[in-house]
């Protein structure tokens, strides 16, 4: 029986594709309130995701090194990487538990792991595919107090608690 079972099991994983990141970016979007936008971006994106036979079995690990994310000001990107204490938590990921289709679109369910400390998170998103390439395309919002993080304060300014991703990636099925 237990032959039976590993059989079965390496069956399943050599029949899954290991998708790989041909391209893309993920922004944040956030504001110094009563003073302008913050869009830290990178386009430094990896994973290690598999997918069996449709789109809803894609699961896996998306992330990228803090160190990537970089804004218009580099002394902003120095008190952002402090924030988000970048010596401790060298990655940020976005663990795929699950994607449904909904009508058109589809929603993902995943776990968002930073600052040390992982949420779950639950968005829409639009993905895409054309013979072996698969694109996502979504977005979603988190506050920095849900991961221990406090908004800095500069002088009389204040940076929002809200943070916003945005975030387009292609994949190729190998």
């Amino acid at each position: 029986m237990f032959k039976i079972l590993v059989i079965l099991s390496l069956t399943l994983f050599a029949s899954a594709n290991s998708l790989t990141v041909q391209n893309g970016e993920i922004t944040a979007h956030t504001e110094v309130l009563g003073d302008n936008q913050i869009n830290p971006s990178t386009k430094d994106v990896k994973s290690d995701l598999t997918m069996t036979d449709s789109i809803e079995s894609i699961k896996g690990k998306i992330y990228f090194d803090t160190s990537s994310l970089i804004s218009d000001k580099k002394t902003r990107d120095e008190h952002m990487y402090e924030l988000l204490n970048m010596e401790k938590s060298k990655t940020i990921s976005f663990d795929i538990k699950s994607i449904t289709k909904i009508e058109n679109d589809y929603e993902i369910k995943g776990a968002l792991t930073l600052n040390g400390v992982t949420k779950n998170i639950k968005a829409k998103i639009s993905i895409n595919q054309k013979n072996n390439e698969i694109s996502l395309n979504g977005n979603f919002s988190f506050n920095l107090t849900d991961f221990s993080m406090e908004p800095p304060k500069l002088m009389f300014l204040t940076v929002r608690n809200q943070i916003d991703i945005s975030y387009h990636i292609n994949l190729e099925a190998k």
